[in-house]
């Protein structure tokens, strides 16, 4: 496949950063076009603006991540909005809502950095990158009074959230966890009859291989398992379809060159 753009990926990792540069060259003959880096607290934002400056098919989103909030120093904001100033920044993100990574994280915090990143988003007419595990009921609630524009990153709710999120004007970022027979059985359930214009597609690299690969490492290239498993399940468009629709939305929203 051609022109693939993997809207969420964590270049920084150190799987990829020592041999960044040969990473994305490997992509590039792979068919893949651009790739968004995400950041998920300050320095990993910071590393995610220098991977854009450095390289023509990355951009980055700058945020600090559900999980990371407790850790987050007393000027985070201050340091997200100089980032998000940067050169080739596309998104507000990785930004959202936690509940069932750990017990003992604090929701109101998460919930407080969550709006202040959204206000943030607001203010600088960014779209915004949204984590949601285990907590659709709150941040619906939050994403009814705020009205961004934006995705939900590696959707996995239940389908009658999912529909909630569409109905919003949200994108539903979809990646190589459809093709897994349990993690995938829900998004397999709404990509069956999703609007095409709010499909973008995703690796969440290195985390999260095709269920062929598991237990590998992710890259942007697998996307294209992805796109053959969304093309199987909606009989109406081409692998190569799939990824030609999702690569002009994720222009379009994230306002890629």
């Amino acid at each position: 496949m051609t022109g693939i753009i993997d809207t969420h990926a964590h270049l920084d990792d150190p799987w990829f950063l020592p041999r960044i540069g040969e990473v994305l060259e490997e992509l590039r003959e792979k068919g893949v076009a651009a790739v968004i880096t995400s950041g998920s607290e300050v320095p990993s934002s910071q590393r995610s603006v220098e991977l854009a400056r450095r390289f023509d098919m990355v951009f980055a989103s700058v945020g600090v991540y559900p999980n990371e909030v407790d850790a987050a120093p007393a000027d985070w904001l201050a340091s997200i909005r100089d980032l998000a100033g940067q050169e080739k920044v596309a998104a507000i993100g990785e930004i959202g809502l936690d509940y069932g990574f750990s017990p003992d994280y604090d929701k109101k915090r998460q919930r407080d950095f969550l709006c202040a990143q959204l206000e943030l988003a607001r203010e600088l007419g960014l779209p915004v990158v949204l984590h949601d595990r285990d907590a659709d009921e709150d941040l619906l609630a939050i994403l009814r009074e705020y009205r961004p524009e934006g995705t939900i990153h590696r959707v996995a709710s239940p389908p009658r959230y999912a529909e909630e999120f569409l109905g919003l004007g949200l994108h539903l970022g979809i990646g190589p966890q459809i093709t897994y027979e349990e993690d995938g059985r829900n998004i397999r359930a709404f990509v069956r009859d999703m609007p095409l214009g709010q499909l973008l597609l995703e690796t969440d690299a290195p985390f999260l291989p095709p269920a062929c690969l598991a237990g590998q490492k992710a890259d942007s290239s697998m996307i294209a398992w992805a796109a053959e498993e969304i093309s199987r399940v909606r009989g109406d468009a081409s692998p190569q379809e799939i990824v030609d629709i999702a690569a002009a939305n994720s222009r379009r929203l994230f306002r890629l060159i």
